[in-house]
């Protein structure tokens, strides 16, 4: 009795045959510099730094003139009548 192999076709299979395509330029490797990338990091560090210092916190806003102008003619609608007063006599 004559064996069959089950998977035929991975034992046979066909050629591929193409067109390979050269690359249009070579990978030119790029060489970097350890004290070029320490100043590097130190400048972006130091540009950090600064922002940090200059950023204000939510809690230090200044605070708006609407409210100084509220709480001024508050402070004048409260005290017209004393004013009132001193200016009668």
């Amino acid at each position: 009795m004559e064996s069959v192999s089950v998977n035929q076709h991975m034992k046979n299979t066909g050629f591929n045959v193409g067109v390979v395509v050269p690359p249009d330029k070579f990978y030119k490797p790029v060489l970097y510099s350890d004290a070029k990338a320490t100043r590097d990091f130190q400048m972006i560090n130091k540009d950090i730094y600064e922002g940090k210092k200059k950023a204000k916190k939510l809690n230090e806003k200044k605070t708006p003139t609407s409210v100084f102008v509220f709480l001024g003619l508050a402070s004048l609608a409260i005290a017209f009548p004393f004013l009132k007063k001193l200016i009668k006599k």
